[in-house]
């Protein structure tokens, strides 16, 4: 096992967890457009989430004098567009949204970013430059942080049908066999997916769950820890054995899922702190979490600004970029709900529900750890999601040639 690397608590998530360092710079104040410019801005927001940032547009067009439009994609649509643009010398956006720090790394090193670490102190927000840093430049600047603690229910439900949180793993059994007995309930579990990525938030939480979970996961982030390890196999056979019981539902698309999760078709939903603000959720005041028994740690992810170096006006985006993650920036959102922001001068008063300030509480209470296929990246991330979906259509397969198969390209890819 390599040193734990992982950090306790908010303010330390994804310290340590990266390549090279660089001098820090003070946060200055925003200043404005000397001309109206216009910036375009693309992330995977969409529907209600699009709405929220769209929000955070207007706070920044009102501050800077910018002319900022935004145009969603994909995840997957997202990170192929705009590395077959870079390789072309071609910006896909004048301010691009990475979900994953080995990606900001990589083109970062390719030569396809423009250096910010000038516009954020990382002593004033939850994560550290390193992190999307090469050689002592900084690629990128933090935004909003996707805790991902567990899995929701609705308290209703659970007051409804005398149903307890689970407080050990053999208790949660128990409560996927007393949820698949009620009568209307699809499946106990639900599974999302996009192109994978919410089946690997789920797996990860397996993997946590197994001994020094926290510390293995950063292991295999680092390279220290191989994929065929004892643990993890343990992992892909717990899922394994509660996909072969019925227990998790048909893959549905991740925000379609929300809609039987709210109908109590699938009670149980393994996802992140966007889930009280997504639409299908009628009533946030009626959602609660649990972590999976077993883990003493929760994943967290953070939304990461890029600057192409092919984009026609940097300094118009990088002025864009720092309204953003700015506090006063950053709490637009917060305000709105469903959103825990990296910057640690947003006050736990702008949260408007009960359950996102408990959320962000525990947070600080708890290891967190990074997101493991966003933090290794490509090839990686998308042998993992690919796996996974395999694994779901087919949970009576070996997993031991699954688990060697990520393992040959979790080495090539921290390898690179």
């Amino acid at each position: 096992m390599g040193e734990n690397t992982t950090q306790i608590g908010r303010r330390g998530v994804l310290r340590g967890m990266g390549a090279g360092t660089v001098a820090l710079a003070g946060l200055g104040s925003v200043s404005s457009a000397s001309a109206q410019e216009e910036v375009t801005i693309t992330a995977v927001w969409t529907d209600d989430e699009q709405e929220d940032f769209l929000a955070v547009v207007d706070y920044v067009e009102g501050e800077t004098g910018l002319d900022v439009s935004y145009a969603p994609r994909d995840t997957e649509t997202l990170l192929t567009e705009t590395l077959m643009d870079y390789e072309a010398g071609i910006a896909t956006a004048d301010v691009v949204v990475l979900p994953t720090e080995g990606r900001v790394r990589r083109d970062g090193a390719a030569g396809h970013l423009e250096a910010l670490g000038d516009l954020w102190d990382d002593d004033e927000y939850s994560t550290d430059h390193e992190v999307v840093a090469v050689d002592g430049e900084v690629y990128a600047a933090p935004f909003g942080m996707d805790l991902k603690p567990g899995f929701w229910y609705r308290p209703s439900f659970f007051d409804e049908h005398d149903l307890e949180e689970p407080d050990d793993y053999d208790a949660f059994l128990d409560l996927l066999d007393e949820i698949d007995g009620i009568e209307d309930v699809d499946a106990p579990l639900a599974s999302g997916n996009g192109d994978g990525w919410p089946l690997s938030d789920v797996t990860e939480a397996f993997i946590l769950r197994q001994d020094d979970g926290h510390e293995l996961q950063a292991d295999l982030i680092e390279g220290d820890a191989e994929f065929t390890d004892d643990r993890v196999v343990a992992a892909f056979e717990e899922l394994q054995e509660l996909l072969q019981a019925g227990y998790f539902s048909e893959v549905r698309d991740f925000g379609v899922q929300y809609e039987f999760f709210w109908e109590n078709q699938t009670p149980l939903y393994f996802m992140g702190s966007w889930t009280p603000a997504f639409g299908a959720i009628e009533d946030p005041e009626d959602l609660d979490y649990f972590m999976l028994p077993g883990t003493e740690a929760m994943v967290t992810s953070i939304n990461w600004f890029t600057v192409p170096a092919y984009v026609d006006d940097v300094e118009a985006s990088r002025q864009a970029v720092e309204a953003i993650i700015s506090p006063d920036g950053q709490e637009v959102w917060t305000e709105r709900g469903g959103f825990v922001p990296s910057s640690l001068e947003v006050s736990d008063e702008a949260f408007d529900l009960e359950i996102m300030r408990e959320l962000s509480e525990h947070a600080d209470e708890v290891e967190l750890v990074p997101d493991l296929d966003d933090a290794v990246g490509d090839p990686f991330q998308a042998e993992f999601w690919s796996q996974l979906l395999g694994l779901w259509a087919e949970p009576d397969q070996d997993v031991q040639p699954i688990v060697e198969t990520l393992d040959g390209s979790l080495q090539e890819t921290v390898e690179e």
